[in-house]
């Protein structure tokens, strides 16, 4: 878990590398959402002379993205496509978009996964088309998915096992869930220990709710090896700013019946997986069915 708040100055030259990176991979910007909408709403609080909460949202997801960005432009990784699909939907985490579409979400998350694994030294491919998986790394797929519900989260493992299952190949599923969980329910807290029993209590509520949908399906999911999960949302500890947590975890798909699948397969996925989580919750799967969970 991180949480930053920034100066002004930080906040310009993350602006103008921005700009520059639009500029450079072509981007035409759309009035009033996405990448415009952030660009204009970072400016507008630069001009504030009193600043409310709200007002701070766009600064923190400015940070975000553009440390992410850096990584894989100084990675010599071609990130156009991800920036281009970044033109519509707001960056409101933790709550889902009006209209159940969010491309900016989407593939901040496609690309913040891709820059966590290239900062742990995993060579990663990031497609430059829009269709199939959004990373890969040697014999793993993986694909990054932002639902704003568990039904889209079921579809999601189902297509994406379709996929695997015709292309003979294996995968990790990146599942953000701050806005299918609704994480974003309550931002205001009076200390840190207000938030941390938050926290805790909301971790507690959704522990069932993925582990039902561990066992009702990803133990089906034949070809998935892993599943990581990130949570990301806004708080407001006692008056102090408002701020953009995110949190990460991860678990790992070992299926002893499936002679199929060989050692290399499960460490390329446990390596990918162990990115987001250091000691990634093992599930122990055979016949298609949860048979543990440590």
């Amino acid at each position: 878990m991180f949480e930053q708040v920034y100066s002004a100055t930080q906040i310009r030259g993350d602006l103008t590398f921005l700009k520059y990176t639009i500029k450079k991979n072509q981007v035409q910007l759309i009035a009033n959402t996405g990448l415009q909408k952030l660009i204009d709403d970072c400016e507008h609080y630069l001009g504030l002379q009193q600043v409310r909460q709200v007002e701070i949202k766009p600064i923190t997801v400015l940070y975000m993205l553009v440390n992410s960005l850096k990584k894989l432009w100084l990675s010599d990784i071609d990130f156009t496509i991800q920036l281009r699909a970044m033109n519509t939907g707001q960056y409101e985490y933790g709550n889902a978009d009006p209209n159940l579409q969010h491309f900016f979400k989407d593939f901040e998350f496609e690309i913040f996964s891709a820059s966590q694994l290239i900062k742990n030294q995993i060579p990663i491919d990031l497609p430059q088309h829009t269709a199939g998986e959004d990373l890969q790394f040697a014999d793993i797929d993986i694909q990054c998915k932002h639902p704003n519900t568990l039904n889209q989260v079921e579809n999601n493992i189902r297509d994406f096992t379709a996929r695997l299952n015709q292309n003979n190949r294996y995968g990790v599923f990146g599942l953000a869930v701050d806005d299918c969980l609704n994480y974003a329910e309550r931002i205001i807290f009076t200390d840190n220990n207000d938030f941390e029993i938050y926290l805790k209590n909301k971790l507690a509520g959704s522990e069932p709710i993925l582990e039902g949908l561990f066992r009702d399906n990803l133990a089906r999911a034949t070809r998935i090896l892993g599943l990581y999960t990130t949570s990301t949302y806004f708080i407001l500890i006692n008056d102090n700013g408002l701020r953009l947590v995110r949190t990460t975890n991860s678990v790992f798909c070992f299926r002893p019946d499936r002679r199929e699948i060989n050692d290399s397969l499960y460490k390329q996925a446990y390596k990918v997986i162990s990115t987001f989580n250091s000691h990634p919750t093992w599930l122990t799967i055979e016949n298609q069915t949860l048979q543990s969970i440590s």
